[in-house]
């Protein structure tokens, strides 16, 4: 018989030191259920299976429930209570340590799992006592081993079944939850949304083109029925990109998909991120920013897991323009590690870093590109608002011949700046389409259009006789002004052009005086 003693330390491991974010409970929780959910498909294939969170702040009580297989009456302690002797298979199952299921103990004082398996008709309560628990630990005379402790602050019951025998479920209750921040329905919801296996929402109009994709490639997708309260949980993924007030500031016009293979010619994973404007990092506001690194379709770590696949410096920015998902497949033999953070430390790992860094470049490559075509048409659209500007001025009367050459000089300017920029978003589109860029979307009524009317070339000008200028004086408005007046009126407005560099203030005091001299 082995003499190694493993000490009560890793029971701390287990518990209080392995999640940083105490939402990750739920994750743990719903994968177990997931994995029951699937061992009842294959007993049952025709029935419907769900996962149910019921949080209630009042009493400070969480439950988590499935209505898959439920747990043997003869297999309690060996599921429920042995540590890290779970009988799952890794590739196959979605947790396979039999560690996930103790994290609960960290966040309330009682820790339930009540099971009912089909055709018992017995229900199986395990008790952990987590307030026991956290003595026992913080007390550094106690040098019992783990195994010791654990018998001490676990209880089994059994009670006689009050449902029909055909009745089957799996029940975690976390009582006098320590944690407020597992009390908020809300935050939990759209954590869950993102994080949890389900499917994509109808509304997101890209869905049929995802399955389509996934069909193709005969890949399969893992979705679950979750209910936090009476809402059933869908990914967040919309059609619209919302500013930090909530309103929509650009919209998805399209998605991409990569799909990598091994060194070995299995397939590694798959993914696709979203299409738009791309005009700036996506803000908290839009729930599911980022691209989200997924295995078996539950989330690894946060928003922020993809960062690590690009170079030193501020390139992570880049992953934070769009929405979208890379999913690791069973047949890479990479798993997650015993977090979920990210994934383990195996031989394959840095060939999948590798081509993920590489694809994941594509997307600052596209950052960029899309900047220049904004930049290019900006150019065009403010030269069309300037040189309209200036007409309508040209229009309305100068103050001096000097200002009309000025103008007219202006007006060339522009349009040679505007043909040249027609010409670059040109060369950009052409190219766009050369390359199969998916940026060609931008060219589409929601992003940037390209010019359908050039301006027509402008005459070279020249300063003309004063004679041949309309001044502003010359409107029947100063009729009433004699031409010494007019005169003198013309060198107070080009008093003030000279001096006030603001255009928009010179025209305003312009046009306040001549409205009060003109009355």
């Amino acid at each position: 018989m082995a003499d190694t003693i493993i000490g009560k330390n890793v029971l701390e491991s287990l518990t209080r030191s392995m999640y940083a974010d105490s939402r990750c409970i739920y994750r743990e929780y719903i994968q177990n259920a997931a994995d029951q959910i699937d061992a009842a498909k294959l007993m049952y294939p025709e029935l419907e299976y769900s996962v149910f969170v019921k949080i209630d702040p009042i009493s400070r009580n969480i439950i988590i429930e499935d209505d898959a297989t439920g747990v043997s009456s003869k297999d309690i302690k060996r599921l429920l209570i042995d540590v890290a002797r779970s009988p799952k298979m890794r590739g196959i199952n979605k947790g396979f340590r039999g560690i996930g299921r103790l994290g609960g103990l960290a966040y309330c004082k009682t820790l339930k799992f009540e099971t009912s398996y089909f055709d018992e008709d017995i229900v199986s309560i395990v008790t952990w006592d987590a307030v026991r628990l956290t003595q026992i630990l913080d007390n550094d005379d106690d040098d019992r081993d783990a195994g010791s402790v654990i018998d001490e602050v676990v209880k089994i019951s059994k009670e006689q079944k009050e449902e029909h025998c055909d009745k089957h479920y799996f029940r975690v209750i976390m009582e006098d939850v320590t944690d407020d921040k597992l009390l908020n329905e809300k935050d939990i919801r759209d954590y869950l949304a993102m994080v949890a296996p389900v499917d994509y929402s109808n509304h997101f109009a890209y869905r049929r083109d995802i399955y389509n994709f996934m069909k193709e490639k005969n890949l399969h997708l893992d979705c679950y029925n979750i209910y936090v309260g009476d809402s059933q949980l869908s990914k967040d993924y919309t059609m619209s990109i919302l500013d930090q007030s909530g309103q929509i500031e650009d919209t998805i016009t399209g998605i991409e998909f990569w799909y990598e293979t091994n060194s070995e010619g299995l397939p590694m994973y798959w993914g696709w991120y979203s299409i738009s404007s791309l005009k700036g990092i996506l803000n908290k506001t839009n729930k599911a920013r980022n691209i989200r690194l997924r295995c078996e379709n539950i989330q690894l770590g946060d928003e922020t897991a993809c960062y690590r696949f690009m170079p030193k410096g501020d390139k992570a920015r880049f992953v934070r323009y769009f929405f979208g998902e890379i999913h690791v497949l069973p047949t890479s033999k990479l798993v997650p590690d015993s977090h979920r953070d990210y994934l383990r430390v195996d031989a394959g790992l840095k060939e999948f870093e590798n081509n993920i860094e590489s694809h994941l470049l594509e997307l600052e490559k596209l950052c960029y590109g899309a900047s220049d075509a904004r930049k290019t048409d900006k150019i065009i659209k403010q030269s069309e608002e300037r040189a309209t500007a200036i007409q309508k001025r040209i229009e309305k009367g100068v103050t001096s011949a000097v200002q009309r050459q000025k103008y007219d000089e202006d007006l060339q300017k522009l349009h040679i700046a505007r043909a040249k920029a027609e010409k670059k978003l040109s060369k950009i589109h052409q190219d766009w389409q050369a390359n199969g860029s998916p940026l060609i979307n931008m060219f589409s009524p929601v992003g940037i259009q390209l010019p359908q009317h050039p301006i027509p070339q402008l005459p070279n000008t020249v300063l003309q006789p004063i004679k041949n200028i309309k001044l502003r004086t010359d409107d029947k408005r100063y009729d009433k002004f004699q031409p010494k007046e007019k005169e003198l009126i013309l060198e107070i407005y080009n008093i003030i052009e000279q001096t006030l560099n603001n255009e928009k203030e010179r025209e305003a005091l312009i046009d306040k005086i001549e409205k009060e001299i003109t009355k």
